[in-house]
C-alpha cells in the first residue's frame, strides 16, 4: 500500500466509523451468534496472498458484525494467535484449536505481557499448592514464591514482581551479559533449600542495554527440572 491509497483508505474507515456510529441504532442489540461460530468462517492458517481492503470490509461487516455485541474480536484474535503460532512451528499444545487447550493474546506492550504471564504463573503454582493442601491460604503462599531474571533484564521485569507480590531474584548474568543455565540452577537450588518456592523464570532475548541474549539452550532444560519442596505438611515435586 503506498501513501496515496494509505490516504484513501484512511479517508474509508472513518467514513466506515461515522457511518455505524450514525446507524447504530439500526444494528442488532443482541447478538444471534453462539460462542465459537468465527472459526469455521475464517481460514485455518493465514493466506499467502493479501486479500483486498474491499474483502476485508465485507469480512467485518458479513463475519464480525453479526458477534459485535458477543466476544467476536475475541475470537478473531484467538483464531490469528493460531496461525501465528503454526506460521511458528509450534507444537499443537501451544495452539488453541477447536478444544481451546492451548493459544495466545496480544498484549499492548512487552511490559505488559511479561505481568500477565506472571500473574499466570503465580495463578497455576497457588491453585496446584491449595489443591493438595486445602488448608493452605494465598498469603501463605505467595510469600514463599521467587521469581528470576538476567541482571540484564528490563525494569518492567522487576515492575512485574512488584505489582504480582512476589519475590524476583536477578541472576548475574557472564561476561557477554547472558543469564546462563548454571548460575539459575544454582539460584534455585539455595532458593529451594531456604523453603522458598520457584516458579517463573524470564529469559531475554536482546536486552535494552546491550541486546544480549540469554541462554536459552541451557536455561530451558533447567526450567523444565523437577524441583522438590516441602511446604508444612505438604511435600510436592513441581516444574519452574
Amino acid at each position: 500500500m503506498n501513501s496515496r491509497e494509505f490516504r484513501r483508505r484512511g479517508k474509508e474507515m472513518v467514513d466506515f466509523v461515522a457511518d455505524y456510529l450514525e446507524g447504530i441504532e439500526g444494528r442488532q442489540v443482541y447478538p444471534d451468534v453462539q460462542p465459537g461460530y468465527l472459526r469455521p468462517l475464517v481460514p485455518t492458517s493465514a493466506p499467502e496472498e493479501p486479500d483486498t481492503f474491499e474483502d476485508i470490509i465485507n469480512d467485518v461487516e458479513k463475519i464480525i458484525m453479526p458477534g459485535a455485541a458477543s466476544p467476536a474480536c475475541t475470537e478473531l484474535e484467538t483464531v490469528m494467535m493460531d496461525w501465528l503460532g503454526k506460521m511458528l512451528k509450534l507444537p499443537e499444545a501451544f495452539l488453541a484449536g477447536e478444544a481451546g487447550e492451548g493459544g495466545g493474546v496480544i498484549q499492548g506492550s512487552a511490559s505488559e505481557a511479561t505481568l500477565m504471564a506472571l500473574l499466570a504463573a503465580r495463578t497455576k503454582v497457588t491453585r496446584r499448592l491449595q489443591a493438595a493442601s486445602p488448608g493452605l491460604t494465598q498469603g501463605a503462599i505467595m510469600e514463599k514464591l521467587v521469581a528470576y531474571s538476567s541482571d540484564q533484564a528490563h525494569s518492567s521485569v522487576e515492575r512485574a514482581g512488584l505489582i504480582g507480590g512476589v519475590k524476583l531474584k536477578a541472576i548475574p548474568s557472564d561476561g557477554k551479559f547472558a543469564m546462563r543455565g548454571s548460575a539459575l540452577q544454582e539460584a534455585l537450588e539455595r532458593d529451594k533449600a531456604e523453603g522458598l518456592i520457584p516458579f517463573f523464570v524470564v529469559a531475554t532475548l536482546g536486552t535494552t542495554s546491550c541486546c544480549s541474549f540469554d541462554n536459552l539452550l541451557e536455561v530451558g532444560p533447567v526450567c523444565k527440572y523437577p524441583i522438590n519442596f516441602s511446604f508444612g505438611t505438604c511435600s510436592q515435586s513441581r516444574k519452574t
